[in-house]
């Protein structure tokens, strides 16, 4: 009986040759019997099932140790122990190898072997992961027993080493604690990782089955490239503001200062004030979105950290911009009439541009309309808005007339324009109130006053001129007018005592006269 011993890592197999020598004339057909007395019912020593050694001559034989456990004491302390049982182990793999020859005699070996912990399994590159976004990552791992086995995962950042200033770039990797494999299967098994700037960075994977205590070690090698933008979706009406807020984490042991860097392809984005994020902490900083033109887009934005360690986070924006709504109504009050009969009131709106912008105004019949939008003029039709500072606004106004020429209401739409600014609408609304009484106007005795009195409808009209009191008497009393035309009325005074009275101006178009107060003085 002769031995023969085997060294190597577990799950890799180690061979060795044994010399058959057959001094006979005839070639011999042997069949070799092998097999693994400890553990019992495994296999882990075998070799060809036929052997030919042709007449004298010597022929070798290759028996392979191929070990699926661990040999000496078991990882968690246990005892050694031969029998077959979770968590123990064999002290040393033992088996033997009988040859029987046609010329009577045999072949006996015993084999002895020593299984060692394994080296790494597998190692795995992977090259260009974005760095500052999330990474998942696939290892293939095969159950190499004929049972299920549950696996105890640990995963360890190995470089940088995870003490160094270089390790707190990237968050350890992360994956669930267990993995179950049905027998003699390969399942992928996903373990995240984060890095925050670009690096590289190896990971090794340990998988311990939890019923043997035998393993499997894997390494992962990463190259983290360039990032790639995180997608943000924004929407917004023109000139309203909105807000995203995004989280930004520091895992230095140092503060560190974030700034927003806008895109200046694009206005509409600014960021909020910088913010310093404590070690260890997270914050929130607002991307602030207020578009002036109707539209869509994509805008690239960053936010710039302080420390080379982290860089800059870059972000690619998606935008649209809807039409803006209806500014504030104008609301007018007026009488109809008289050289008093119209109202004026302002038109508030907020520029918001950072260029200069020329805005021009108009106005435009309203989609409800009613009247006459002519009733509605502007006196200045253009306003010079100076460029804007980021987040400020400067005031702005335009004067609109209201001068009715019917009574009811009417109503306009008011349009201010500009290139760069954007477009704002707002409704007017008119309301022509009766005439008003006005007056009262003095006139010396043997003295007369000029009355000046405007058409207000948009055809011409005939107008007829009463007094009350004989003591006044009107120069005419019947005026003719063409559509919005002035003349005036010369009322004469001719009386011994003071005394009051009316001029009268009516027409067949409304009811209630014009009436103007007259105050005669000696």
């Amino acid at each position: 009986t002769r031995s023969l011993a085997f060294t190597t890592a577990v799950r890799e197999a180690r061979t060795q040759n044994i010399t058959v020598t057959n001094p006979s004339s005839q070639a011999w057909r042997l069949k070799p019997q092998v097999s693994t007395v400890d553990p019992p019912d495994q296999s882990y020593f075998w070799c060809p099932a036929d052997l030919i050694v042709p007449a004298g001559q010597s022929k070798e034989l290759e028996i392979t140790y191929k070990p699926l456990t661990m040999t000496g004491l078991p990882l968690e302390g246990q005892p050694v122990d031969s029998s077959k049982g979770k968590g123990k182990r064999c002290e040393k793999h033992r088996g033997r190898i009988f040859i029987g020859t046609p010329d009577g005699s045999a072949i006996l070996y015993t084999l002895q072997g020593d299984a060692l912990q394994p080296q790494i399994d597998k190692k795995l590159e992977v090259e260009c992961v974005p760095c500052k976004k999330l990474h998942s990552q696939p290892v293939p791992i095969k159950n190499w027993l004929s049972e299920r086995q549950r696996f105890k995962v640990a995963l360890e950042l190995i470089e940088p080493a995870p003490d160094s200033p270089a390790a707190q770039g990237i968050s350890p990797p992360q994956g669930v604690g267990t993995f179950d494999l049905p027998p003699g299967l390969e399942r992928e098994y996903r373990f995240s990782i984060y890095a925050y700037h670009e690096c590289k960075a190896l990971v090794r994977a340990t998988f311990t089955s939890q019923q043997t205590g035998e393993f499997v070690a894997m390494e992962v090698s990463f190259t983290f490239g360039p990032a790639t933008p995180v997608g943000i979706t924004m929407e917004a009406a023109c000139r309203q503001l909105v807000r995203h807020k995004i989280a930004v984490a520091n895992p230095l042991g140092r503060e560190v200062r974030f700034s927003g860097v806008p895109d200046p392809e694009q206005p509409f984005f600014r960021f909020g004030s910088d913010i310093i994020v404590p070690a260890q902490k997270e914050r929130t900083i607002d991307l602030l979105f207020r578009p002036l033109l109707e539209g869509g887009g994509t805008a690239h934005v960053q936010l710039q950290s302080d420390v080379p360690e982290l860089g800059a986070f870059p972000y690619e924006v998606t935008w649209t911009a809807t039409a803006a709504g209806r500014e504030r109504a104008l609301v007018l009050k007026a009488p109809l009439g008289g050289m008093a009969g119209f109202a004026v009131d302002s038109f508030r709106f907020e520029h918001y541009a950072r260029q200069a912008v020329n805005y021009t105004a108009k106005i435009e019949a309203a989609p409800s309309h009613r009247g006459q939008e002519g009733d509605f003029t502007l006196a200045h039709p253009t306003v010079d808005a100076p460029a804007c500072r980021d987040g400020e606004s400067v005031t702005c106004d335009v004067e609109v007339t209201y001068q009715p020429s019917a009574l009811g209401e009417s109503r306009a739409l008011l349009v201010v324009a500009g290139p760069g600014g954007g477009e704002y609408r707002a409704l007017l609304t008119g309301y022509a109130q009766s005439p008003q009484p006005q007056g009262p106007f003095p006139i010396q005795n043997g003295k007369s006053a000029e009355i000046r009195f405007r058409n207000p409808f948009t055809e011409a009209a005939t107008f007829l001129v009463q007094v009350d009191n004989a003591a006044f008497e009107p120069t005419k009393r019947v005026l003719s007018l063409e559509r919005q035309a002035v003349e005036s009325v010369i009322v004469a005074f001719k009386s011994a005592k003071p005394v009051g009275g009316r001029l009268i101006v009516s027409c067949d178009k409304v009811s209630t006269p014009w009436i103007f107060f007259l105050k005669g003085e000696i």
